[in-house]
């Protein structure tokens, strides 16, 4: 996260927790983002997988049917809950990805998808998890930059001074976190388009994506600001779009 505001964990659990049993209904962004991560780390060597930030477990299991032994870890108790339920990993863990309490140098496969743009400092995040990676493995990640979500941000901005949606890293800051390791980066732009503002919120409250840091709004979402909303949102052939600036790495001790 790109803030001074010291994020809210227990209130990113909390707003995650409320999500876990329809998560993976409206995870399409989510779905995306760790296929493509999963194709880039699936000819990594080892038997011993990190899944950090897991949520339900979708992509734990996915190393599972892959021969791997996976532990999920997440900073929601409800997500845990859900994945321990399917069955979807060998070892859950309920922690911080930026203090994660796991032994150092065990881990062949760190995997973490759209998970580290929720941490307080990158950097730390990035180190913390690299000293469990020995040094033969690597950490594969997917978070967000700073384009992600704008037409949130432009359209609320036309309406009123609260923040509606959280500020992400710049690709270079994010590269600049991952400095003294052996890296790699790809970047990609998603664009989702919705039929409905009504849908494209209810699609961002599905994956616990409405969390937003320091001062904000408290009031409901009411038809009349969903109305002003759409009077100054920008459509294209009709459709409300959200942009996803995607940044995909890999991490290694070089």
């Amino acid at each position: 996260m790109l803030s001074s505001v010291k994020t809210d964990k227990q209130r990113i659990a909390n707003t995650f927790g409320k999500a876990a049993h329809h998560y993976d209904k409206y995870a399409n962004i989510q779905r995306y983002s760790g296929n493509k991560l999963m194709d880039l780390a699936c000819h990594q060597n080892g038997y011993l997988v990190l899944d950090a930030g897991c949520g339900t477990g979708y992509f734990s299991e996915k190393w599972r049917q892959k021969g791997k032994s996976v532990i999920a870890l997440d900073l929601s108790h409800q997500m845990l809950q859900v994945a321990r339920q399917q069955q979807r990993a060998d070892y859950y863990i309920q922690s911080d990805i930026e203090h994660c309490a796991i032994m150092p140098n065990c881990i062949d496969i760190a995997f973490s998808n759209l998970a580290i743009q929720w941490c307080d400092d990158l950097s730390l995040a990035i180190n913390n998890l690299m000293t469990k990676v020995n040094t033969h493995g690597a950490l594969y990640f997917s978070t967000l930059a700073t384009s992600t979500l704008k037409e949130v941000r432009e359209a609320w901005h036309q309406l009123d001074n609260y923040p509606h949606a959280n500020p992400f890293l710049s690709v270079d800051e994010i590269k600049t976190a991952c400095s003294g390791y052996q890296s790699t980066f790809f970047t990609e732009t998603v664009i989702e388009r919705y039929s409905s503002l009504s849908a494209l919120f209810t699609s961002l409250k599905g994956v616990g994506a409405n969390f937003v840091q320091g001062e904000r709004h408290k009031g409901l979402m009411t038809r009349q600001k969903l109305r002003d909303l759409e009077q100054v949102w920008q459509t294209t052939s009709g459709h409300y779009l959200l942009t996803y600036q995607l940044v995909i790495g890999k991490i290694s001790h070089g």
